[in-house]
This record gives structure tokens, C-alpha cells and sequence, in this order.
């Protein structure tokens, strides 16, 4: 098919402040479809300032390709796109007036009656890293074709295993060049934040966990869009008055609080608000209605009615604000389900408000604390560690717990703030990681709860890839143990990388139900 080149205009979904990005995206999807692509304004990514130029206008794109069916069928089925028509006349795009005091410039586009400007740079090394490694992919296949037909040749043997670790390298070279820190979005998401509470008339602090989390950018891109419409839902539906605050006896600011943490395949966003929880009745209603629930309601917790609020369409745009609040999280699910993810809402005991967004990766690297109890050797998130102290038993203090008709014994630790810790791992206990010679205590944020593990020893920190377990571990005593994969360390061993919170819950393993 002849190459065309096509200028189209995409009018985006209102959205509230996420313009800039979404337009951003739309070029990211097509881009792979095309030759050449260019958008106008050209500073959509960077410069939110573009946003009321794309709410007025829309975006617009100019893209050459032979396959134009495609690349339009492509910005129609993204899920924030509300139209795509073509533009017959060049002339007629506005143009767009960038601040007095803005450091970027239409300067550099395509001709100076051109308002278009080139695909971002980095996206096309990308692409160019991508093409070099799909070539030496190629050429590894060629050579152990021509290996399987000499079985015996120990050269050829040894220069396809040569090839095969520099593949391997390479590999994780490029994706490595795309990844990012999670931290890097936290500016827009305050800015966010500040901008909204204004808006509403509330009073609200962002409080964003530091992440030691690196991952693709291309992922974060969409995390970004996503907790940035669960941040203003939260502040728009959740956040009360100043006033309201004060008559129940809250803090006349909120709270909203942000952290990310890795677990296994998945990134984790965990955003908790002290503001108005939500109501199960009426979502335990709704789900009734629509035919969803498979026992009587009363017999379902509060956490898994929260499920279906993150339901793909399980709210429809209504008439009341009730409804409209509804419907919000439902939207935020369908963002999640197109990225392959999914969410949990529930009400904590602390009576906040927690949404859980869970986003698959395929490269992730993070920050984790090398330990060892007895003869076993482990890494754990650092983002789960409040803090190190040196252990002293005496600081040890054991109380009963009803647990099966019988009692049991739990261990607490007394920090050095007087902080009560629930004993994870305590040598008297059944813990796969239990402590031989504990020298440390290691205070972890679980789920907001106070837990503690103690440990024979701390090598250090480390920031590793982490990758899931093989077959060939037992899978059994990995699970118990809380894994969520392997990493490589430096100095080329292996590691098992522990969340407390996997561990927390397999050693509450038992109950009724899971999550």
C-alpha cells in the first residue's frame, strides 16, 4: 500500500488536569504504526500548560504511514479518546500561544508554517535499541540451528554460549535504559494535589512515601495517569470541609498518603485517605442489583464488597452525586483493567479509606536489605523498613492469643520509642526464616500494622532486578517464606526477595477466605 500521510484531531475524554499526558500517550500508541509521526502543541509531554489548548482543540497529529487504517482504529480504541476526525486543512489548526515566560517554543518545528513537531527523541532510541537486540536475537537462533547440526563442534559450542550471555546483557541493558524511579512523578502528583484542594475548598497534605522503586517508563506513564485520577477522586468525593473535620474530630487537613512497593510481577500503589470511607451498604446494594453477589450480602466483609468498586462498568455515570462519586472508581478500574492490572478498596481498621492498585511489570528494579537468619539468606524491600535497632531480649514481652480453640503464644518487640512490634519470625516459633543468634530487630510498616522480624545479620543494601522463582525451587517453602521471585545479586548469586507482607499473610493462612 502507498504511503500517506494523514493530520487527524483527537479530542480528549474531560478529564480535569490529565490532558498533556493523555495526549502524550496517544502519540506513544501509534508511533510503533508509523514512519513518522508529530503532534501539535509539541511540548504535550512536559508542559502542562498545553492543557487548556487540548481541552478547547484537541490534539493533533500528523503521522505518514502505510497502514493509516490501523494507526486510526489505534487512537479510536484508546479508552480516554472521545473523537478522531481528520484535518483537510492545515491552515485551520490554531495555533497555540505559549506563556510569555515559557522556555519551550514552537522554534525547531517542521518549517516555520509548521506547527508540528517530531516524536519524542527518546522513544525512537527505544525503538532503535529495540530493533538491535531483536537482530542479535536472530542471529543467536541462526547459531543454534547450525549447533544442533554439529552437536560435537566445542568451538561452535562455546561461541553460542558466549553469545548467549552477551544476548543476555544486552537484554537486560535495554531494558534497564528504560527504566526510571517511581519518585521522579512525585513533583506533578503534589502539584496535583495542591491544585485540586484549592479547587474544593478542602485542606489536604500528599504524603508520598519515598519509593526505591526504578521501573519502565512506559509503565509509569501509566501509573502516573492512574494515581493521578484516584488522587482527585479521593480529594473530590472523600476529602470533607475544614469545618465538617473539625465537628467530627478530625484534623482540620487531610492526609492522603502514597508508597509503592514491589510484589513479584506486580507494583503495588497503595493510596489511603482519612476522609469519608465508603459506604458498603450502598455498594453491597448496588452489587445485589446487579446480580453479582453469590451469598447473602450480610455475610460478605467490607473488604470484599470494596472489590466491586474497581469493577470495570460496575457504575454508570448517573444523576446524583452519589452515583457520580460511584462511577469514578469504576472508570479508574477500566484504566486498570487496560493496562492489565486490577484494584482493592477497602476500609481500614484505622477507619481510612485504602485503594490498592496493582500494575504488572516486566522489569522492575528496587532497593532491598540482604539478610540472613541461621542458614537462610534473604533480601527484603527496603521500602517496607521503617528502621534497624540492635536487638536485646529483654525488650522481648509474650502474651496469649485465642488462635483454633486453642492458645498460642505472640511475641512482641519493644522499639526504643516504646512501639510495641508484632514478632514475625521468633525462634520459638514455625517461621521458615526463624533467627539462630538474632542480633537485629527490623521494624516493617505492614499494612499500617507494627510488625518487627529480628535476623542473624545485615549485609548491606543492595538495588537488584527482581525476576519470579523458578520451577526447580520448591515452591511450597518459597511460599511460606513470603517470596515474590529471585534477584542477582552483584557478585553474581542468587537471592530470594521476601515481602513481609506475603509473609504476614501466609503465616495467617487458614481462614475462611483470602484476598
Amino acid at each position: 500500500m502507498e504511503r500517506q500521510e494523514r493530520i487527524v484531531q483527537v479530542m480528549l475524554k474531560p478529564n480535569c488536569g490529565l490532558e498533556n499526558t493523555r495526549a502524550s500517550l496517544v502519540v506513544r500508541r501509534i508511533a510503533p504504526l508509523c514512519d513518522t509521526v508529530s503532534c501539535h502543541p509539541r511540548t504535550v509531554k512536559s508542559d502542562r500548560r498545553t492543557i487548556d489548548y487540548l481541552r478547547d482543540h484537541g490534539l493533533f497529529v500528523r503521522f505518514a504511514t502505510n497502514k493509516p487504517e490501523q494507526v486510526l482504529l489505534a487512537i479510536k480504541g484508546a479508552f480516554f479518546v472521545d473523537s478522531c476526525t481528520l484535518v483537510d486543512d492545515p491552515a485551520s489548526i490554531p495555533p497555540f500561544a505559549a506563556p510569555a515566560d515559557s522556555t519551550e517554543t514552537e522554534a525547531g518545528s517542521l518549517g516555520a508554517s509548521s506547527p508540528f513537531a517530531d516524536h519524542d527523541e527518546r522513544g525512537e532510541r527505544d525503538d532503535e535499541l529495540a530493533d538491535l537486540l531483536a537482530r542479535f536475537e536472530g542471529i543467536h537462533h541462526v547459531l543454534r540451528s547450525h549447533l544442533q547440526s554439529n552437536p560435537h563442534d566445542r568451538v561452535l559450542n562455546d561461541a553460542v554460549f558466549s553469545h548467549a550471555q552477551a544476548l543476555d546483557a544486552l537484554r537486560t541493558a535495554v531494558e534497564r535504559s528504560r527504566i526510571e524511579p517511581f519518585d521522579r512523578i512525585a513533583p506533578s502528583l503534589h502539584a496535583l494535589a495542591d491544585d485540586y484542594s484549592k479547587r474544593f475548598g478542602v485542606a489536604v497534605r500528599l504524603d508520598v512515601a519515598e519509593g526505591r522503586v526504578a521501573l519502565d517508563r512506559s509503565v509509569l506513564a501509566s501509573m502516573e495517569e492512574i494515581i493521578k485520577c484516584v488522587i482527585r477522586s479521593c480529594i473530590r468525593d472523600g476529602i470533607e470541609s475544614p469545618d465538617k473535620r473539625l465537628a467530627a474530630g478530625k484534623p482540620e487537613c487531610a492526609t492522603i498518603r502514597l508508597r509503592v512497593e514491589n510484589d513479584g510481577s506486580d507494583v503495588v500503589c497503595r493510596i489511603e485517605h482519612d476522609g469519608t470511607p465508603f459506604s458498603a451498604k450502598d455498594v453491597g446494594e448496588l452489587a445485589f442489583r446487579r446480580g453479582l453477589l453469590t451469598r447473602p450480602l450480610d455475610t460478605y466483609t467490607d473488604e470484599e464488597i470494596g472489590s466491586f468498586l474497581l469493577m470495570p462498568r460496575f457504575v454508570r455515570t448517573g444523576t446524583g452525586s452519589k452515583s457520580d462519586a460511584l462511577s469514578r472508581f469504576s472508570e479508574i478500574g477500566s484504566m486498570l483493567r487496560h493496562v492489565g492490572g486490577h484494584g482493592k478498596v477497602r476500609n481500614t481498621e484505622r477507619g481510612t479509606m485504602e485503594i490498592a492498585l496493582y500494575f504488572p511489570v516486566p522489569f522492575t528494579v528496587l532497593e532491598v536489605a540482604l539478610l540472613r537468619t541461621g542458614e537462610t539468606l534473604f533480601a527484603l524491600p527496603a521500602q517496607q523498613i521503617k528502621r534497624f535497632e540492635a536487638f536485646l531480649e529483654d525488650r522481648l514481652e509474650a502474651s496469649k492469643a485465642q488462635g483454633d480453640g486453642a492458645c498460642a503464644d505472640r511475641f512482641f518487640y519493644a522499639s526504643e520509642d516504646d512501639g510495641l512490634y508484632e514478632l514475625l519470625n521468633w525462634r520459638e516459633g514455625s517461621s521458615p526464616i526463624d533467627a539462630a543468634d538474632p542480633r537485629f530487630a527490623i521494624l516493617l510498616d505492614v499494612l499500617g500494622a507494627k510488625r518487627a522480624l529480628v535476623v542473624d545479620a545485615v549485609d548491606g543494601y543492595e538495588r537488584v532486578s527482581v525476576n519470579q522463582l523458578p520451577q526447580l525451587l520448591d515452591r511450597g517453602a518459597a511460599r511460606a517464606m513470603g517470596c515474590i521471585g529471585y534477584a542477582m545479586l552483584e557478585d553474581g548469586s542468587p537471592r530470594a526477595v521476601v515481602s513481609a507482607r506475603r509473609f504476614l499473610s501466609a503465616s495467617n493462612e487458614g481462614g475462611r477466605g483470602h484476598a
